[in-house]
């Protein structure tokens, strides 16, 4: 049967979250988890994660390769990482993005020499498309950065990649521009 045959519903309040919901993940893969918003999808991957708020009760059953949750210490086995985002509202979109590929080393030009130097040594030949965007991504300064450029079109985020991200005081980016932020 299903990994998972699970109704969540509130003590406090006479609402089922997830009405009758079954799903079995094929083991070893990634699986995808859609819905729109509040369908109750979080729901799901607390309940999962063992991670349910205590006037939240589940009439049903969990099993993971056949265990049922009180066989094993979920906790050890799955985790779940909220969604809350930590942004500075007060950069834009691609001061966020340079930002980020600074602090992980993107564009250093002493990085680009010593790959070189490393591919020379080893007489490994990079294809031309990827030496001219290593090269590329290592020009730049605080207007221009090609990686920066490539990650902003990929999510979608050129449009408003001038405006600032936002804060709870600081009107800025829709919300689902920040998840992808």
């Amino acid at each position: 049967g299903p990994a998972l045959h699970l109704t969540i519903f509130s003590t406090t309040l006479s609402v089922e979250f997830l009405p009758s919901v079954e799903i079995e993940p094929r083991t070893l893969r990634m699986t995808l988890l859609l819905g729109p918003p509040g369908s109750g999808k979080t729901t799901l991957l607390l309940a999962l994660a063992g991670k349910l708020e205590s006037d939240l009760k589940k009439k049903g059953c969990i099993t993971y390769n056949g265990h049922e949750q009180n066989q094993f210490s979920i906790q050890r086995a799955s985790a779940y990482i909220s969604q809350i985002d930590n942004h500075i509202g007060e950069l834009t979109v691609r001061e966020t993005f340079d930002f980020a590929n600074r602090c992980q080393g993107s564009g250093d030009p002493e990085l680009l020499k010593t790959l070189e130097s490393l591919e020379k040594e080893r007489n490994v030949m990079p294809s031309p498309e990827i030496h001219a965007f290593m090269k590329a991504s290592c020009v730049g300064g605080k207007r221009h950065n090609v990686m920066t450029d490539y990650i902003l079109k990929v999510l979608g985020l050129d449009v408003c990649s001038d405006t600032v991200v936002g804060s709870d005081m600081i009107r800025g980016i829709s919300g689902g521009q920040k998840k992808r932020v």
